[in-house]
């Protein structure tokens, strides 16, 4: 850089080629950024981070005097969002006025938390269940058991008589 200003001839001239460096790197940076907010997806970032990196971007288009809109950016983080945002996307979509991007982040906070927690709940019910309708059979070492989803069990022996009924207490 120091070249371009040592080889002007005046100090208009040296100011000229400095402008024509800037405008040249703020144009490919204009470019650049613009790209990546275009192209921005949310993939496994939480909504927090997926916000904070879109919020980012158009801070930085801002600092070379691009704006970015706020419809333009609640466009991008619709756009970009994880499938399993797709029920709420569509919901806001079929809106006929979009929300603020502070309000369209709360929406996908609050989603975020319901899909984890519906996650969470979803693994631990699954731990307990079973194709048959919560009824299982099995072996234990003296007979055959029947367990069912009730708490009863019958101890069963091989040849097929009862040893007795036992009631399972708590829970799993």
């Amino acid at each position: 850089m120091l070249s371009h200003i040592r080889d002007a001839k005046t100090p208009k001239r040296a100011c000229e080629n400095l402008k024509k460096i800037f405008a040249a790197n703020t144009t490919a940076r204009k470019v650049q950024l613009r790209q990546d907010l275009n192209n921005i997806r949310q993939n496994d970032m939480s909504v927090s981070d997926y916000n904070a990196k879109i919020k980012s971007i158009c801070d930085s288009l801002g600092s070379i005097n691009v704006n970015v809109d706020e419809d333009k950016m609640v466009q991008v983080c619709l756009d970009g969002l994880a499938q399993r945002f797709n029920p709420l996307r569509m919901t806001i979509l079929a809106r006929e006025t979009p929300p603020s991007f502070f309000n369209l982040q709360s929406m996908l906070l609050v989603e975020e938390n319901h899909v984890q927690t519906k996650s969470t709940t979803s693994e631990g019910q699954m731990l307990f269940s079973n194709s048959d309708g919560g009824r299982r059979r099995g072996r234990s070492e003296r007979g055959q058991f029947d367990i069912s989803h009730e708490g009863n069990s019958n101890l069963r022996q091989e040849d097929g008589s009862h040893r007795g009924t036992f009631r399972r207490r708590g829970s799993f």
